[in-house]
């Protein structure tokens, strides 16, 4: 899943829940990842790949829930002409899943977007400094 993970077990059990929504490999670094969180410990997790030899985008949704079987969805990749292209896909995304997050009813959600020059030291920082860990383990 990653190259990243330094061996620790709350990094595993973190990187664990957020699989095969975020992948950080030497070819595909992550753009978005959005989670909304429900009472029953349910979660969406919502997440924009980059695809380095492809130049190419993925949005996956992983829907996890003690009620339901767990759902995944991978969209194919695809290429945008330029950057606001994607910068406007990008914001129909975060409202998309807004909505359904609150139709829903979660309880929090969280929005953690990932520059493209981000190392990997840098994601999993920012990954362990937001709610992320007390939200999903």
């Amino acid at each position: 899943m990653s190259q990243f993970s330094n061996g620790s077990e709350r990094h595993e059990a973190l990187l664990a829940k957020l699989s095969p929504v975020l992948e950080v490999t030497i070819s595909i670094r992550p753009r978005l990842l959005l989670v909304a969180s429900f009472k029953d410990q349910s979660h969406i997790i919502m997440g924009i790949l980059y695809h380095i030899g492809k130049d190419a985008f993925q949005s996956r949704l992983r829907f996890r829930s003690s009620a339901y079987p767990d759902f995944s969805r991978r969209a194919r990749w695809r290429r945008f002409v330029d950057p606001q292209a994607f910068d406007t896909r990008k914001q129909e995304i975060v409202k998309e899943f807004a909505a359904l997050a609150a139709n829903l009813g979660a309880e929090s959600t969280i929005h953690l977007e990932f520059s493209p020059q981000v190392s990997d030291g840098e994601i999993l920082q920012l990954l362990f400094s937001s709610p992320l860990p007390s939200l999903l383990l």
